[in-house]
């Protein structure tokens, strides 16, 4: 990196085709994050991209294929439009064991891809050690891949509580998929014992929200000041905002976690 400065490409760039954000409640003393996506086109990706914008790229991602690179960096390119528009210096980002971005201090987040879509969400936090966001995008799973993945992501009980709700057995599992993903995210960092598909059961399914009750299983760190009673009533659900993002035919979820709600 030859300096410590971000450089937006310029608006006519083909790379990106598009970028968008809104903002989504979190459910939580009234936080609420930025999400931003960009649509873009892997064609117009080359490796100056990283120089040109001053974006870290990684050894082990110089030696990706460009579906990969081109992934990565637009996911990262995101993340650092946001921290300047936050006020916060240019990040290195990066990847930690989890490939998550490293952050600065202050910041919670997550970036997920999906074919020629990245999104991420970003959030300022006074306590990051114990605050996580996790998002992902999933663009809608076809049929027959369903009925091949469908049994490994969710069971019987999940897959029909969905369909009750009006979904379609394609949309039920795209969904469940995006928003067991973004539970992973927002609590890999706290989980010491491992968490899998069936870490998380759904328990309850609106017009924009997931609630999922985690498994026994899944150990989270407590502090001495929360009972047990707490820590079992509130800590084990976990809720996911999502959202159809019909252009794009794509499911998108977020999770947020706090250890100490």
């Amino acid at each position: 990196m030859k300096n410590n400065t971000f450089h937006p490409l310029p608006l006519d760039h083909p790379f990106v085709v598009d970028e968008f954000s809104f903002k989504t409640n979190l459910e939580f003393k009234d936080k609420k994050s930025d999400i931003h996506i960009a649509h873009f086109d892997q064609r117009h990706f080359n490796d100056k991209l990283f120089d040109i914008t001053n974006v870290y790229c990684p050894i082990a991602i110089t030696h990706s294929v460009d579906k990969r690179k081109a992934e990565y960096f637009a996911g990262r390119y995101l993340v650092s439009k946001e921290l300047l528009q936050l006020g916060f210096a240019h990040h290195r980002l990066e990847p930690n064991i989890d490939r998550s971005p490293t952050l600065p201090s202050g910041i919670v987040g997550s970036i997920s891809h999906s074919e020629d879509l990245a999104c991420i969400a970003v959030l300022p936090s006074r306590n990051s050690n114990r605050e996580s966001i996790g998002i992902d995008i999933q663009h809608l799973i076809a049929n027959n891949v369903c009925r091949d993945i469908g049994n490994m992501v969710a069971n019987v009980d999940e897959i029909e509580l969905m369909l009750k709700f009006g979904m379609t057995h394609s949309e039920a599992v795209t969904l469940l998929f995006s928003a067991k993903e973004a539970i992973y995210k927002a609590l890999a960092r706290f989980v010491t014992n491992g968490l899998d598909f069936g870490s998380a059961t759904l328990i309850a399914i609106d017009k924009d929200i997931v609630k999922f009750a985690l498994s026994q299983q899944v150990a989270l760190p407590t502090r001495s000041i929360i009972s047990d009673s707490v820590a079992r009533s509130n800590l084990r659900i976990v809720t996911c905002q999502y959202r159809y993002l019909e252009q794009q035919q794509a499911y998108l979820t977020v999770c947020y976690s706090q250890l100490d709600k």
